[in-house]
């Protein structure tokens, strides 16, 4: 938590337009439709609010009559405390301000910092059940109570697709392990079907997901369609296995690789050769710009 606090300056000087935000903390309790939830949620998840904090103690506070009803020592690893309001039966709710100016309309003469939620979500988080959820504009007509795992939860990555994740993992091994070829090759790709010239347009045909080949024409010769694929000199595979080996395929080529159609051999072998590789092309024009 401590690289989090130290992103933040004590009392900064800083415009904060929350107004959007305001707008639909006007709508009354039970009033609120779905949408009007949503569009809640999105807005407090990218706001920043002014935390009041004290360097001292924390002194927790009834919130019908603001008396003090606790004094917490400051949390060592922050060197100060967050404010908070006592609700349903001694809860702790964080305290937190869409603008500095309501905090002297209720004369709440603290210290503040201005937090965006993603870091507050990871406080709250790090606290564990120290505080039961945060208490947007205290003491005022419009004062919402967000629980604290629900804005943890705003910020909760979803597990990505099993699938998706393979991918990524393949197109940066694709990125970082790719070799440029020093002489013009030829690779193979056997199949069930004619996939490449079904599905090529204008008789040019895009690998929309990476390509498994081999380095060996007789590899799973029990597949009746054969595609040769001509790579010249310069241009980049992947070897997954040694090329002198003939593994359960060895050969990737990058998605987005354009080939076009040379010759037909026969009925059920095709020559292609590859005439563009944007995927190599994209990564040393993000080269030249870093």
């Amino acid at each position: 938590m401590n690289e989090i606090i130290d992103n933040y300056n004590v009392n900064a000087e800083i415009e904060i337009d929350n107004s959007e935000l305001e707008d639909i903390m006007l709508i009354e309790p039970g009033m609120m439709t779905i949408a009007d939830e949503e569009e809640f949620f999105r807005l407090l998840k990218e706001a920043k609010l002014f935390i009041p904090i004290h360097w001292e103690k924390e002194e927790v506070f009834n919130i019908e009559d603001q008396s003090v009803v606790d004094v917490i020592k400051p949390v060592p690893p922050l060197g100060f405390n967050f404010i908070s309001l006592t609700i349903n039966d001694n809860e702790r709710a964080l305290v937190a301000f869409t603008r500095k100016e309501i905090m002297k309309e209720i004369k709440l003469k603290k210290d503040h910092i201005i937090m965006n939620m993603r870091d507050l979500a990871k406080i709250l988080y790090g606290f564990g059940d120290t505080f039961s959820s945060i208490i947007i504009n205290p003491q005022t007509e419009h004062s919402i109570i967000v629980n604290a795992s629900t804005l943890i939860d705003l910020f909760k990555e979803k597990a990505k697709n099993p699938f998706i994740a393979s991918l990524e993992q393949t197109l940066a091994t694709l990125k970082s392990n790719s070799v440029e070829l020093d002489k013009h090759y030829m690779f193979f790709i056997r199949s069930e079907y004619e996939f490449m010239e079904n599905e090529a347009v204008d008789g040019i045909f895009t690998a929309k997901m990476p390509l498994r080949a081999c380095t060996d024409p007789n590899f799973q010769s029990n597949l009746p369609i054969l595609h040769k694929i001509m790579m010249m000199e310069g241009q980049k595979i992947l070897y997954t296995g040694k090329s002198e080996e003939v593994t359960d395929f060895n050969v990737l080529i990058a998605p987005g690789c354009e080939f076009q159609k040379f010759y037909d051999e026969d009925g059920d072998t095709s020559v292609w050769r590859c005439i563009k590789q944007p995927f190599y092309d994209n990564l040393e024009e993000e080269d030249d710009e870093e």
